[in-house]
């Protein structure tokens, strides 16, 4: 599995879970962009010093068919682009939501075109199912892995907002806004 291999080069963290089931792989929680140092005599790492958030991504037959996650700054695209495009098939789609940008963007990348929202708080999951235009009645009796391909089926016909830009050009249209942090009330 997809996954596992993910597992071994150590990409996955703060993971929710990882499960296949008839013949799709699904995996929730963040991935590494940017690997930890070696820490110790032993080899282990340190955390990473970069990741994609929340991420949401459903695999066929070892190829990501959809790939969903939170970016603090678009500047991390190459990054995202270099470690897990190579297992992107080729109807792959990618909605990313970055905390500095304030306008949807469609941006063209690596031969792809990535639907990217402006998103500094809130949770991924439940702006997914909005884009995907279904409610929590939709996933009544579902498994984990069930729940992520009524959405990436939910969203066959889905067109993204926002211009068509370039990365370079997407670049251009950051803004100074940062992650809305929670703390104690």
């Amino acid at each position: 599995m997809l996954f596992d291999t993910y597992e071994q080069k150590g990409l996955l963290f703060n993971m929710n879970f990882k499960e296949a089931e008839a013949g799709y792989a699904a995996y929730r929680g963040d991935l590494v962009l940017a690997l930890g140092e070696v820490g110790d005599a032993l080899g282990h790492r340190k955390p990473p010093t970069a990741t994609i958030k929340n991420t949401i991504v459903l695999a066929e037959e070892d190829k990501i068919k959809l790939y969903v996650g939170s970016l603090d700054e678009l500047a991390l695209l190459p990054k995202v682009l270099a470690y897990y495009q190579a297992d992107f098939a080729p109807d792959v789609r990618v909605i990313l939501f970055v905390v500095n940008i304030n306008k949807p963007l469609v941006i063209e990348a690596g031969g792809l075109s990535i639907a990217a929202i402006g998103m500094q708080e809130g949770l991924i999951w439940n702006e997914l199912i909005d884009i995907a235009a279904l409610d929590k009645g939709d996933f009544k009796g579902q498994s984990a892995t069930e729940k992520i391909v009524t959405v990436y089926k939910a969203l066959a016909d889905y067109k993204p907002k926002g211009d068509k830009v370039s990365f370079e050009e997407a670049l251009t249209r950051t803004v100074e806004l940062k992650r809305a942090g929670r703390g104690p009330v």
